[in-house]
């Protein structure tokens, strides 16, 4: 402000970008006037110190620069670094970092040896550490306790490197905190050991628990034994009994004689059909399951035509049935009692017609089904169908154990089957079975 502006005058020999009087007229030229501008001025202590800087010899200015750079390193590291005294062991600089690692003022931490901060155990050991040192430059720790001025544990990576600088041993020492990596690497570690120990523990409860389930196992199967033995014969030995009473002394009894002895032989009868359920629900459970092709069409037909003669039922099988991927003696029970209840559960006086057939389903699978003329299923009955000992219909008209459809359900589960029914009041029922192909 209030200084004579300076003004750029052309160069001499150089023409400038807007005049050429040549023969009156004005012309231009496709070239730039070079002007002279004038420099800063300086202040004398710059003017003094760029000329000594300018003075100086390259490898000076770089050395300076290169030592300018260092420090900034050194104070901004995030990591501690002790600069030490070869001959002392002590340590004559520290960065910021250290200072706030423990805890010590900068110049505190001046002047003491690394064993008085912790990070050896005692100057017998940091003599040994130097030592070592000296032969080979450089030592590393991968895991060093130190101590802060309260007296906090604090855990470190320690490198240490031995160098020349401007001709004289400069040790240098980069430490880093590890604290948090130590403690969630020791956490991961008793992780393990407590996982390691539950699974010993987990281990030998599943073979104690598989030892007591075989031992359960073989008592049941004992148990079957002896109710298939010995429970039937004296229910036999009622019913034979009952009918000889009713056979050869059924005139010397009144009506009212005849009719308790008659409940007997149902009763009896009845019990006989249940021990027989529970034992083929039980063979269902713990037998071995053997899977392998079965000839579902020539499988239905046999049962067909060995079905007891005293029911009359019609049955139609739509084309040829399947060959699928099961066990014969449970694919036997499953669709005897399929047939068994579409026989059985229709109202009186309708003659039962039933309908075999198959479908495929999604690769692999395919579905067999039963499906009757009965009496149905009402839609608040549907969830009680599969359940062991469930009766949806009065045992006075429909005689039953209620563990048929749950043998039906179990043994398609075995042979990794599903089972399922549509079914409406009062027309009928389809129920179904399905099985990957054979």
């Amino acid at each position: 402000m209030g200084k004579t502006p300076h003004i750029a005058r052309p160069v001499p020999g150089v023409l400038s970008c807007h005049e050429n009087q040549s023969e009156g007229r004005v012309r231009n030229f496709e070239s730039v006037a070079l002007m002279k501008v004038a420099a800063p001025k300086r202040s004398e202590s710059e003017d003094r110190e760029f000329g000594a800087e300018a003075r100086r010899p390259k490898s000076v200015v770089a050395a300076r620069t290169s030592e300018i750079r260092y420090r900034r390193l050194f104070e901004a590291a995030r990591d501690g670094i002790l600069v030490l005294d070869p001959e002392t062991r002590k340590i004559v600089d520290a960065n910021p970092f250290m200072s706030e690692l423990l805890d010590y003022p900068h110049d505190e931490l001046l002047g003491k040896e690394l064993w008085e901060i912790g990070l050896l155990k005692d100057e017998t050991e940091s003599r040994a550490a130097f030592r070592e040192l000296r032969e080979k430059h450089f030592i590393r720790y991968e895991d060093l306790p130190l101590q802060t001025k309260a007296g906090a544990r604090r855990e470190v990576e320690f490198v240490s490197n031995l160098y020349k600088e401007d001709g004289r041993e400069v040790i240098q020492c980069n430490i880093r905190d590890i604290t948090e990596r130590k403690r969630v690497a020791d956490a991961l570690q008793e992780a393990r050991v407590q996982l390691s120990d539950q699974a010993a523990k987990l281990e030998e409860l599943v073979a104690e628990r598989t030892a007591k389930l075989q031992e359960t196992i073989a008592e049941l199967q004992a148990f079957s034994y002896g109710v298939s033995h010995d429970m039937r014969a004296p229910l036999r030995s009622m019913q034979g009994f009952a009918q000889i009473l009713v056979d050869d002394y059924g005139g010397k009894l009144d009506e009212r004689g005849v009719d308790l002895l008659q409940r007997i032989m149902r009763s009896a009868l009845r019990l006989d059909r249940l021990i027989q359920d529970v034992l083929s629900y039980s063979r269902v459970l713990h037998a071995q399951g053997l899977l392998q092709p079965v000839d579902l069409d020539g499988l239905l037909r046999d049962i067909i035509a060995t079905y007891p003669n005293g029911r009359k039922a019609e049955f139609h099988i739509q084309g040829k049935l399947p060959t699928v991927r099961g066990n014969e003696a449970f694919l036997t029970q499953c669709f005897s009692n399929l047939l068994a209840n579409a026989s059985k559960f229709v109202a009186p006086g309708t003659i039962p017609l039933i309908e075999i057939g198959a479908e495929d389903r999604e690769q692999p699978m395919v579905r067999v089904w039963v499906e009757d003329n009965g009496i149905g299923i009402a839609a608040e009955n549907r969830e009680r169908v599969f359940r062991m000992f469930e009766r949806i219909n009065l045992a006075a008209d429909y005689e039953g154990t209620g563990i048929g459809l749950t043998i039906v359900r179990k043994a398609a589960e075995r042979m990794g089957g599903q089972v399922g029914f549509e079914s409406e009041l009062g027309k009928g029922s389809r129920f179904w079975i399905q099985l990957q192909k054979g």
